[in-house]
């Protein structure tokens, strides 16, 4: 009766994740550890749990890389920019290949929730940098 068991995984509904482009997002406006949250949720939401080990092993190794960076080269606009630019390219991209590797299909999870989250950080960031408060 295995045939019976296989007809069971055909009609399981496929994953609901977060895009790729969301996860873009996050990584570049929160640092790639925003985008490593979206992305931990995506690896439970398909059931890949062991991956999550993975992904922190390899965002702590481009931690550690982006910090050595910034002590070699001193703190400018460079150093800092453009390997964080780089991990948001990586995670959304060829990680998530890496990663969900075998998740063709999948729903889109919407994205409200993390925008919103999103809107609470750097709102309140925008106007404490550009308004003057003091009389």
């Amino acid at each position: 009766m295995d045939y019976l068991d296989d007809l069971d995984d055909l009609y399981k509904a496929p994953p609901a994740l977060y895009s790729r482009i969301l996860i873009l997002i996050y990584s570049l406006f929160l640092t790639p550890i925003g985008g490593v949250i979206l992305m931990t949720i995506n690896l439970i939401s398909a059931g890949r749990l062991i991956n999550i080990i993975w992904l922190v092993i390899a965002l702590l190794l481009f931690e550690i890389g982006h910090l050595g960076l910034i002590v070699y080269y001193g703190a400018s606009i460079w150093a800092f920019f453009l390997p964080l630019i780089l991990e948001a390219i990586l995670f959304a991209f060829p990680v998530w290949n890496i990663l969900l590797k075998g998740t063709n299909t999948y729903r889109k999870r919407k994205a409200l929730v993390p925008i919103i989250i999103l809107l609470f950080i750097w709102v309140p960031l925008l106007i404490l940098n550009f308004f003057d408060f003091t009389a």
